[in-house]
């Protein structure tokens, strides 16, 4: 075999290996930073996240009922590297304590976080679509659940 055909097959192994391994840190997850809205004819969700360091970003989140004009849920969101592994953490007013999601599954473009104890969700997904948009999906027991357009949101 050629010593081209050895350095193709050398780097498409390095390449795979790569995809497979951004799971380890917050680096690969800079395409969550700033602001996301998404909005029907009955809510309003907002979602927003900042860089505090390499191994921490700070989120929030917060759904608006149209229809009844108020706030329905606020949560504290947070994502955590540590000891070589990604957490999402989700502080919501229905649980006591924070909640861990532990980021089990990601490419360049999605991170699956899962905590199968977890009563609902058990299972988050954050899947790039283009610059301006992500969509989320929140799933339960037989993959239940609901999914979340987002648009970035553009400061003025």
């Amino acid at each position: 075999m050629s010593k081209f055909a050895y350095l193709i097959i050398i780097f498409f192994a390095f390449h795979t290996l790569a995809e497979e391994n951004t799971c380890d840190s917050l680096e690969s997850l800079s395409w969550l930073i700033g602001g996301w809205s998404s909005k029907s004819s009955k809510l309003q969700v907002k979602e927003s996240w900042k860089k505090v360091s390499n191994s921490t970003f700070e989120g929030s989140g917060y759904t608006y009922s149209i229809k009844k004009s108020k706030t329905v849920s606020v949560e504290t969101l947070r994502l955590v590297e540590m000891s070589g592994e990604v957490f999402y953490v989700a502080k919501v007013a229905s649980n006591s304590l924070p909640i861990a999601f532990k980021l089990t599954s990601c490419t360049a473009e999605t991170a699956i976080f899962e905590n199968p104890d977890h009563d609902f969700p058990k299972k988050l997904t954050y899947q790039f679509k283009s610059e301006n948009n992500i969509t989320v999906a929140v799933t339960g027991e037989k993959g239940k659940g609901f999914s979340i357009k987002f648009m970035r949101e553009i400061d003025k």
